[in-house]
């Protein structure tokens, strides 16, 4: 009798699932080296939001469509202005697009779209390293979305004016520097977006100076005490573990964030992804086994040691 399946750790194709990460950060270097060259170095993060948004389009189901671009409703005035967003994940089959702005020196992945607000599923920042700065300017960016974002239309409403109930957000970040690997600010700066609906925390892609190929997940956390951090006075580097200090909400709430790394963050990310679009995403579960692997484990495994696996249902 053929032997019954079960879930497999490492599971089949992982490490070549994790060859995405390689190509967009491969394209970042190539294109930051180039732009060593000139006055203003910009064009790298430029290449990393272009690579970001073609893996994403070629990874997600097709019924989700990924451009930079614009955010509109119809419940703001002609006189607001429409920010401009990195990532935008919206309902390729359903969703009309109001204009497209040409750009001749980008790609059709570059294009920037004009999405009708109730279409929206998803609006995420990328920024090339992850710093105070950053972190800051993307949740205060999306908090631009707030007029859309506060509210909820009525489900049969016919004339849809906020963003739907399931729309959420986040960053991506390129890399984790050397001169910010003990940045309390930084991490404790994610806790802003707690006020933005949908809030998901982000990503980091590399930390420099890491030969792995671990990914780091940033998540906001919550406590009945306070937490202290694990990065002031050079305690832990963020490129090993980080956990943020904490701010009181009231005597028994504390809000706090958190980053972790592992060579499986990059596929649990991406499966993330699409559990929060289908609306089947759980805290604290799994979202897919596929891309879930581990170089130390097979190490070990090859070696002849015995390792305990875990089990998909704890």
């Amino acid at each position: 009798m053929q032997q019954k399946l079960k879930v497999e750790f490492p599971s089949q194709g992982w490490r070549q699932i994790l060859t995405a990460r390689k190509e967009i950060l491969d394209g970042y270097d190539r294109a930051r080296e180039q732009a060593r060259q000139h006055e203003v170095e910009t064009f790298h993060g430029r290449v990393a939001e272009g690579a970001f948004r073609k893996w994403l389009q070629e990874f997600l189901p097709k019924r989700y469509g990924v451009a930079p671009g614009y955010v509109v409703s119809a419940g703001l005035k002609s006189t607001i202005k429409a920010p401009h967003f990195d990532v935008i994940i919206y309902d390729h089959l359903e969703s009309p697009v109001l204009w497209v702005e040409e750009n001749p020196d980008a790609s059709a992945l570059g294009r920037s779209l004009a999405i009708p607000v109730e279409y929206v599923r998803a609006v995420l920042e990328v920024k090339s390293s992850f710093s105070a700065t950053n972190i800051k300017e993307a949740i205060e960016h999306l908090g631009d979305l707030s007029p859309v974002m506060k509210g909820l239309d009525d489900p049969n409403e016919r004339y849809k004016l906020h963003l739907p109930p399931t729309f959420f957000c986040g960053f991506v970040c390129v890399e984790l520097r050397q001169d910010k690997m003990y940045s309390e600010t930084a991490l404790r700066g994610v806790i802003g977006g707690m006020a933005l609906r949908g809030f998901f925390g982000g990503l980091v892609l590399r930390a420099e100076g890491n030969t792995s190929e671990h990914t780091g997940r940033i998540v906001l956390t919550q406590s009945e005490t306070p937490i202290e951090s694990t990065v002031k006075g050079h305690k832990t580097p963020l490129m090993e573990f980080g956990m943020s200090e904490s701010i009181p909400i009231s005597e028994k709430f504390h809000i706090g964030s958190e980053i972790h790394w592992s060579e499986s963050e990059f596929a649990q990310f991406a499966f993330d992804l699409i559990a929060m679009l289908q609306g089947t995403y759980e805290v604290g579960r799994v979202s897919s086994f596929y891309g879930m692997g581990s170089s130390f484990h097979e190490m070990m495994t090859e070696a002849g040691a015995t390792i305990i696996t875990m089990n998909p249902d704890s």
